[in-house]
């Protein structure tokens, strides 16, 4: 084998690098061009979503000495709603489902020294909660219906739900399908 041989078959080592730098540089500029036209769209969509506003709902529910607060509401011993900041249980869900579990499990013991009652049938269950659109879902099951003041009850979850920020109105269901309330509900 002779010189001009081995020659050709050493390739140029700067040329290799120079490969690797102009890569280098397309795969930034490429990078760059991703961010600029795509963050603001994903910002756009966390934002429409109602994540961030879901996270932050510490207008219902605040933190104290180490325990979650939840703001429900209850009929007092003169017939009032007031409402009632009990302690959450956290239950892995989002703050909607805790707090309204919080909301049917009847009121806690400072809650029922101040003369707190319940208008909601205490066999009623939470099967389901979803925020879309600012409304809030709320799938109960067939026993609220066996409230004795079913006006009061619902005036419980309304203002229990409205006190979320985020929440414009509520839709009540039982067992999956819209509620057929009385009239004036």
């Amino acid at each position: 084998m002779d010189d001009k041989q081995e020659e050709r078959r050493i390739p140029n080592k700067g040329q290799g690098g120079r490969h690797a730098f102009i890569l280098f540089g397309v795969w930034v500029l490429f990078t760059a061009v991703v961010l600029a036209i795509g963050l603001p769209v994903v910002r756009t969509s966390i934002r429409q979503s109602g994540v961030l506003t879901l996270l932050g709902s510490a207008s219902t529910t605040q933190k104290g000495k180490g325990e979650q607060q939840a703001k429900v509401w209850f009929f007092t011993a003169d017939g009032t709603l007031s409402a009632f900041s009990q302690e959450l249980v956290r239950l892995g869900g989002s703050a909607y489902h805790d707090t309204f579990e919080s909301l049917l499990s009847g009121p806690d013991l400072q809650a029922l020294k101040k003369g707190a009652v319940s208008s909601i049938n205490a066999k009623t269950a939470l099967r389901g909660i979803t925020l879309s659109n600012k409304v809030l879902y709320i799938d109960l099951s067939r026993h609220f219906l066996e409230s004795q003041d079913v006006k009061g009850a619902y005036e419980q979850l309304y203002r229990t739900g409205r006190g979320f920020s985020q929440v414009k109105d509520i839709v009540l269901l039982i067992e999956g399908e819209r509620a057929m309330l009385p009239d004036g509900l």
